[in-house]
């Protein structure tokens, strides 16, 4: 199996010995792998779908689960091994799974490698990997497309198809914000690297939260939601599934995407907490000009500096505040995480589900790596493997496999090789990419200082389907198991004048209801839970709560239907 660790791409690896199977995903996250025990005695089962795992087993939804997706900004990837159905578990990213009958044993088999390379040393590495990377999808894919935003990360990768001879499609959105200039940037680009480039205009696809919810018709199913989990990208799942088919209609199969690069090439302030624990006074010097830009007070940065918290102590910070409002300014972001709040319209019933997952036996309390920046990094590309899942069986439904170099394991650890010193915040904008990239690549995305948003079209797109998403609350699931105070979140849907970090939580509440009411469209009614079967309903002070009477505790998943076949 470590042999297979030196390909390029992104793949499971499964092998047995006659005797055993071994299983293991990606360390990117990318490839899930999850596993089940139908019956006691019985065999264990391995997908890379949850969902699978659920209807052979008859799973019943885990209501608390659905409390702690719904935290913004997310909970760190490692703290939990369970999933949104009772016996299902997942696997760590760097665990290697061996299945024996009615027994697992779980190994380590990948950490990340020393961040000790020069960027002058560690460049050259990254720049093979990306190569082989990009190379074994021109290699085998049937069709390509590509995204162009005429950022750093999306229009390196079209360089190297580029260079590499591929024909491909490039695309661009172009949003209804007069200042988003991803359009500008991506036609400069397409002419450098010798490539058609379509622009996406907004009347040419549906906006954020078109589609999801009809009067007559209810949740949209056109395309089936997958029922493994919430699809938490969901105010713009009908505009990738218009998306996914102009790509198709290209004569592509695969497209390519540049998700990954923010959490690969962006180190987190957590650096200077990093640094501080052996040399203060650096620490202290460089992180002031990040200071400035952000506007955090000295005294601020030096108090956050000095806290040296473990991880187990900030994530036992966390649990104890998630009830406390936001603040309304955020200080120096220099620990292991960001701060956790559940929404304004959390419950107390959602905050104690929450704090009791935390203390279940599929908890964890391992850091994703032993230094806070290195941690943030492999964490934030975890959590976006496993949010991507989705989106990628959403577009897969359409005939596109949406793929990712930036998430391949060995681009990962050629990125996490390079010294965290070279590429600090205060460094310059991704300077490990631009060093990687500057010998021969577009000299316009290396030279880009700006980065295109989407607020206003979240916004707009919000006004124009205010009446939809409180239909999709009326009779609300969330509410009826006592996990949201639908007052409060009918309040927030009606204003206009929302904060940012309000429009950004409710996402994930509309994912968390859509997925609520799809799941209850696939399973049968409840009945006494069976010798050697999960038990859907909590323990502790949820036992007797809202969360274990509502319509979904115990109602068990058919063996109907999968909404997306494998």
């Amino acid at each position: 199996m470590a042999a297979a660790h030196d390909l390029a791409g992104s793949f499971h690896v499964l092998y047995t010995d006659g005797r055993s199977l071994y299983v293991q995903g990606s360390a990117s996250g990318l490839r899930q792998v999850y596993y089940a025990q139908p019956r006691d005695t019985e065999p264990y089962a391995v997908s890379d779908s949850a969902e699978i795992l659920a209807r052979l087993a008859g799973s019943t939804p885990r209501i608390e689960m659905v409390a702690w997706g719904m935290v913004h900004p997310g909970f760190d990837y490692g703290l939990t091994e369970g999933t949104y159905w009772t016996g299902v578990r997942r696997l760590p990213a760097d665990q290697r799974l061996r299945v024996t009958g009615d027994r697992v044993e779980r190994s380590t088999w990948w950490t990340p490698p020393p961040s000790d390379l020069p960027i002058r040393e560690g460049a050259p590495r990254l720049r093979a990997a990306l190569d082989e990377a990009v190379a074994v999808r021109v290699a085998t894919a049937d069709g390509l497309s590509a995204d162009l935003s005429g950022g750093m990360d999306s229009t390196s990768l079209c360089f190297l198809m580029a260079e590499q001879g591929a024909p491909f499609q490039s695309f661009v959105e172009q949003t209804i914000d007069p200042n988003h200039d991803d359009a500008h940037w991506a036609a400069i680009a397409a002419r450098e690297i010798g490539r058609d480039l379509t622009v996406l205009r907004p009347e040419d696809v549906p906006g954020p939260y078109d589609g999801i919810w009809d009067p007559a018709e209810g949740l949209v199913q056109s395309v089936p939601y997958g029922l493994g989990e919430p699809y938490t990208l969901i105010r713009n799942r009908t505009r990738k599934i218009a998306m996914s088919r102009i790509f198709a209609d290209t004569g592509a199969t695969v497209h390519i995407g540049g998700f990954g690069g923010d959490e690969l090439f962006t180190v987190a302030p957590s650096y200077f907490s990093d640094l501080y624990a052996t040399s203060p006074l650096k620490a202290v010097r460089g992180i002031r000009d990040l200071a400035r830009l952000r506007r955090w007070t000295l005294p601020s940065v030096l108090r956050a500096l000095a806290r040296q918290q473990s991880y187990t102590g900030w994530f036992e910070e966390q649990l104890r505040s998630l009830h406390l409002p936001r603040p309304d300014t955020i200080g120096p972001t220099v620990d292991w995480g960001p701060q956790l709040r559940v929404t304004p319209w959390s419950t107390g019933a959602g905050a104690e589900a929450i704090r009791s997952l935390a203390h279940a036996g599929d908890s964890g309390r391992t850091p994703q790596a032993p230094t806070r920046s290195v941690h943030t990094c492999v964490a934030g590309h975890r959590i976006g493997g496993q949010r991507l899942a989705p989106l990628r069986a959403l577009m897969q439904h359409q005939g596109i496999l949406l793929s990712l170099p930036y998430m391949d394991d060995k681009v990962l650890e050629a990125a996490l090789a390079i010294s965290r010193a070279e590429a600090q915040p205060g460094q310059g904008f991704k300077p490990a990419l631009k060093a990687a990239m500057r010998v021969d690549a577009s000299k316009t995305a290396l030279s880009r200082s700006t980065k295109g948003e989407f607020s206003m079209s979240v916004h707009r797109g919000l006004a124009r389907n205010r009446k939809a998403l409180l239909g999709l609350f009326e009779d609300s699931l969330l509410a009826e198991h006592g996990l949201v105070d639908i007052d409060r979140l009918r309040s927030t849907i009606r204003d206009t004048m929302r904060p940012e970090y309000e429009t950004n939580a409710l996402e994930l509440t509309v994912a968390a209801e859509a997925w609520m009411r799809a799941v209850a469209e696939h399973t049968e009614a409840p009945r006494p839970v069976t010798a050697g079967a999960p038990d859907a309903r909590p323990d502790g002070p949820l036992a007797n709560g809202p969360l274990a009477n509502g319509p979904l505790a115990n109602g068990r998943l058919t063996n109907g239907r999968l909404a997306f076949p494998c």
